[in-house]
């Protein structure tokens, strides 16, 4: 099943405020190397020989990233940084009307490492680059269900100081986390991200507040896609343009 697109054209995208609290948020999105990124989809989702061609996956992969963006832009940010190793996603990032961030060599070690590098430095360069930024948000790019009008309660129901975050559909992993931008740099919010593997208990451990620990709510922003279960799961919710044309494609 397939969205109808989202007018990014609202007097809200184009404030790049959110109506909550009336402060500017930014977002910070993180993608891996097209040729790395999504091989547990690929796998379960194609022949082999189609698993074996990065253009079959890395065309899915900025259309999920581009799903996701014009789902932010619907619910007024219009504040969106994209870190990646990639040149084709930071080109399609430009093209997008997305600032493309290249990936600094992460100093961490870990199967997270890069992910979490990726975020913080995207963090500390909205601080620098925006530094009226009131808010962050940081968000996984593999959304394809997200709905503007799920992100904007979601951004409006998070503390004033404080960070909190937003759990995948099993309740383990991470979708989003959001937080207060202090313009000083305290509050060390570039340091906060711990996506990944547990993270969703990495995040209660750091002091995060976790919104609707039923999971009630939300179940297109819970849909990050890693499996063919998991696209599945986000067909049956509904995809946004970019992921839906893309699977028209490849048949």
């Amino acid at each position: 099943m397939e969205r109808s697109a989202v007018d990014s054209s609202v007097d809200l995208a184009a404030a790049g405020t959110m109506p909550a609290g009336g402060a500017t948020v930014a977002a910070v999105l993180a993608v891996k190397s097209l040729r790395q990124a999504k091989s547990r989809l690929a796998a379960t989702l194609w022949d082999l020989a189609a698993t074996d061609d990065p253009g079959v996956r890395g065309s899915l992969v900025l259309a999920m990233f581009l799903d996701t963006v014009e789902a932010l832009r619907g619910a007024g940010v219009t504040r969106v940084v994209v870190v990646s190793p990639d040149a084709e996603v930071l080109a399609a990032a430009r093209r997008s009307g997305t600032r493309g961030l290249p990936e600094e060599p992460s100093p961490r070690t870990g199967s997270d490492s890069g992910l979490n590098a990726a975020f913080s430095h995207g963090a500390r360069w909205v601080r620098e680059t925006w530094p009226d930024s009131g808010r962050l948000v940081f968000v996984q790019a593999d959304l394809p269900a997200a709905t503007s009008d799920s992100l904007r309660e979601v951004l409006g129901e998070t503390p004033p100081d404080g960070l909190s975050f937003l759990t995948d559909r099993d309740g383990t992993g991470t979708v989003l986390l959001h937080g207060h931008l202090p313009p000083d740099g305290s509050g060390s919010l570039d340091a906060a991200p711990r996506f990944g593997l547990g993270s969703a208990d990495a995040h209660r451990a750091a002091g995060a507040v976790e919104l609707d620990p039923d999971r009630r709510r939300w179940a297109d922003l819970r849909t990050d896609v890693d499996t063919a279960s998991d696209l599945a799961a986000a067909r049956e919710l509904g995809l946004g343009r970019h992921t839906a044309l893309a699977l028209r494609h490849f048949g």
